[in-house]
């Protein structure tokens, strides 16, 4: 055995919309994983505001040899200020990354920080464990590492894991659990995605084969739950109803179970090209209310060259039928696309405005490395900011453009982040007034106040009002 017990860590990313709300899956996954090879495993969470020095403490009673770090490349530099004062505190600890970062950077994430050993590329759950039990490196698929000379060696690819069924899912038994914001859980239910969206990064952290776990397994994870008290849960596939039929067979299972009083999201997204209107019925019958679509823009030409494998058709439909299925339902665009203008903004405005929605994000691109939206733009010399300035300084949220295009200079993008921000407010307004609408007048009232800067920038940073938040809307 090389490693006999890992401490895993979830990093800060401060005043961000990535804290503390709910368990992170995947290291949810790896924990679970290393504790069924019997090995010693624990935890901490930087979202509940742990600073270094409350990690350093538990590492120090931990006592680990092996320091596992999950990544993201938004604000990756901070993270690394973390491995590094963990290394000058504990320099026999060997630190293992995974997450989005490892696999989008590769040998690049070990030259970039000398405190990390390995880098581990896509699925770490048997990876991960490999490492620990000592095999050769080199024989380690998934594995980037130093040799003892200092250079520095990727084995390759490993071969994705087919049988989801196998793995088991995660009971969270280190994880602080009562501390995070909202109590539900998170459930991937597959892995991968067939599609080849250019802003999209997903083909180097989950691969383009999507693999599905089975009806019972899934079920058997919200019975895990279900019999703990919980009722809420959200499914964070990147593509949960690729499959109608066992989408179907999960809403079976789960009513054939009796679990009659669930209350289920898709906040991370379905395709609006796989949720037709008995789909989207039957999913509703059995506690699904809250669906998000990526719709991304507001006409076939932006649709295209994005590459999205959808007409503006399906999407406009599938918003409909959940809309008068009485779903809450948010849209997410993009702005700044190449070929987008002016006018396919306004088209995507009024898209936003045409359906009675929830919610409506317009989000600035922010393209991670080997994406093709990021090769095209590197190609074309339309960066304005550098990756290493815009990952650890821009947000999706924020006005500050990272490039521009032929058809949209800087300045016009920021117009138009601040413009469809505009948008948004009035779309969560009419939101709000629906929602309240027993209320009256005095929800007309409130509903200016309650889409204002100063209260969302307070709810997102205040756990008491966004649970406030989620109650209105029912979740």
């Amino acid at each position: 055995m090389r490693y006999k017990r890992v401490f895993l860590i979830k990093p800060s990313y401060g005043r961000s919309f990535y804290g503390a709300f709910h368990p992170p899956v995947g290291l949810g996954y790896i924990a679970e994983n290393l504790a069924h090879n019997d090995i010693e495993c624990d935890m901490v969470d930087m979202g509940f505001n742990y600073s270094t020095k409350n990690v350093l403490q538990k590492i120090a009673a931990f006592g680990p040899d092996l320091l596992g770090v999950t990544m993201m490349s938004f604000m990756y530099l901070k993270t690394h200020q973390l491995i590094g004062e963990i290394k000058r505190n504990f320099p026999h600890i060997h630190v293992v990354i995974g997450g989005a970062h490892g696999s989008c950077y590769r040998e690049k994430a070990l030259e970039l920080c000398p405190d990390i050993d390995y880098v581990i590329t896509f699925e770490g759950d048997e990876a991960i464990v490999d490492l620990c039990k000592g095999l050769p490196l080199n024989e380690i698929k998934g594995l980037i590492f130093r040799n003892t000379d200092g250079q520095i060696t990727y084995t390759g690819d490993r071969k994705f894991i087919q049988d989801l069924d196998k793995i088991p899912f995660p009971r969270y038994d280190k994880f602080e659990l009562s501390k995070y914001i909202f109590n539900d859980i998170d459930i991937a239910s597959s892995r991968g995605c067939p599609h080849r969206c250019t802003f999209c990064s997903v083909k180097m952290v989950a691969g383009r084969q999507l693999r599905f776990r089975s009806a019972g397994n899934v079920v058997d994870e919200i019975a895990h739950w279900y019999e703990r008290g919980y009722r809420k849960f959200n499914f964070v596939d990147d593509n949960f109803t690729f499959k109608y039929d066992r989408v179907y067979a999960i809403c079976d299972e789960i009513e054939k179970r009796g679990f009659n009083d669930l209350k289920i999201t898709n906040a991370n997204g379905i395709r609006a090209d796989r949720a037709d209107r008995d789909l989207l019925i039957r999913m509703r019958e059995i506690g699904f209310y809250y669906i998000g679509f990526g719709v991304e823009c507001g006409n076939d030409k932006i649709l295209k060259n994005i590459k999205k494998g959808e007409k503006m058709s399906q999407i406009r439909e599938a918003i409909e039928t959940a809309c008068d299925l009485g779903y809450d339902v948010v849209l997410n665009f993009l702005i700044g696309s190449p070929g987008e203008a002016w006018e396919d903004i306004e088209d995507s405005v009024a898209l936003a405005l045409e359906y009675p929605v929830m919610d409506v994000r317009f989000n600035n691109i922010t393209p991670t490395p080997r994406s093709e939206l990021f090769d095209w733009l590197e190609e074309k010399s339309y960066f304005v900011q550098t990756p290493e300035h815009y990952l650890n300084n821009v947000t999706s949220w924020s006005f500050e453009p990272v490039y521009f295009t032929p058809e949209l200079s800087v300045e016009e993008k920021r117009r138009a982040l601040r413009y469809t921000r505009k948008i948004r407010k009035q779309v969560l307004k009419k939101a709000f007034i629906r929602k309240m609408k027993r209320f009256g007048l005095l929800a007309k009232l409130a509903a200016p106040v309650v889409v204002s800067d100063q209260f969302m920038n307070a709810m997102m940073y205040s756990p008491a009002l966004l649970r406030i938040a989620e109650r209105i809307r029912g979740k």
